[in-house]
């Protein structure tokens, strides 16, 4: 791999996942130029565990999110390519010797496929897959239908200072949401389907607060409606509102399903989808989060 590459790693409460992770990047068959971690106001040894592996940690920090935090680390980081790990993940020993060598004058972003499977059972969770074609034809269309993580990716560093980094005001999604604005504004995108990374999830795992995600994912999809650049991708946002509108009433999140809905409807879409004759009819004088609600108790029969 010719082009150097900084590893980074924010830090929460990540005390006892960074001794893990740290020998996954020891076995690498190709090692990372720096490595950097950012101290989110952890009220574990987070520090000192960070500083006893031989890491370079930025501190002192009060608590300021996941997104600063990312931030933070960019600004820090002095390679032209940069890649995010989240502390309680697994990264394949190839990551770099897969994926370096796509990362050429040409290209601003090089991904790659992902799983998220249990920590204690490796059950397979969620299949992350992206198609070739499809993120080197329009990246931000297809991004926006399936959102991508930055365990996922090598970024360049000027591509990312470009559109001002992560969103600050979300506390989730924000990883999808940088690499979304990356294609939006024209970042050269290559991907490599293979699977090079995991993500664990576990009880305690930050992004279990589905609630929290999902009312996070609604408030960028709510941001995207409001800039006349996103007119070309409004039927996929409102495609996404609904889905979202879905899992927030499925969470009992009937405020901000309605939002979604209503999201949804302002962006030309008949809410709630559906090829059920009946609920066609019940649609017509129903509001949308009422026939929304018998469309799920229909589909948990």
């Amino acid at each position: 791999m010719s082009a150097q590459t900084t590893l980074l790693i924010p830090c929460y409460n990540a005390a006892r996942f960074l001794p893990r992770l740290m020998a996954n990047v020891a076995k690498m068959s190709v090692s990372f130029d720096e490595v950097l971690a950012y101290d989110d106001g952890s009220t574990d040894d987070t520090v000192a565990v960070a500083r006893s592996l031989g890491l370079t940690i930025l501190t002192p920090n009060a608590n300021g999110g996941v997104s600063r935090a990312r931030n933070r680390l960019v600004e820090a980081a002095q390679t032209e390519w940069i890649h995010f790990h989240d502390a309680d993940d697994r990264i394949s020993p190839d990551y770099l010797r897969k994926l370096g060598p796509l990362a050429d004058d040409l290209t601003d972003v090089v991904s790659c496929d992902a799983d998220w499977i249990g920590e204690e059972d490796e059950a397979l969770h969620v299949a992350w897959r992206y198609d070739v074609d499809a993120l080197a034809r329009d990246p931000a269309e297809h991004l926006l239908a399936h959102p991508m993580g930055l365990n996922n990716s090598l970024v360049r560093r000027s591509a990312w200072l470009k559109i001002g980094g992560c969103d600050e005001t979300l506390a989730m999604w924000e990883d999808a949401d940088v690499h979304f604005r990356l294609a939006l504004n024209g970042a050269r995108w290559r991907h490599m389907p293979e699977v090079l990374t995991w993500s664990l999830r576990n009880a305690a795992s930050f992004s279990h607060d589905y609630r929290r995600n999902w009312r996070c994912r609604l408030a960028a999809l709510e941001k995207y409606s409001q800039q006349p650049a996103m007119r070309r991708v409004s039927a996929t946002i409102a495609s996404e509102a609904e889905r979202a509108a879905e899992q927030l009433l499925a969470l009992g999140e009937k405020a901000a399903a309605k939002s979604a809905l209503a999201l949804a409807s302002s962006l030309g879409r008949t809410v709630p989808t559906t090829n059920n004759p009946l609920l066609r009819a019940v649609r017509a004088v129903l509001p949308p989060i009422t026939t929304l609600a018998i469309q799920q108790r229909i589909r948990r029969r």
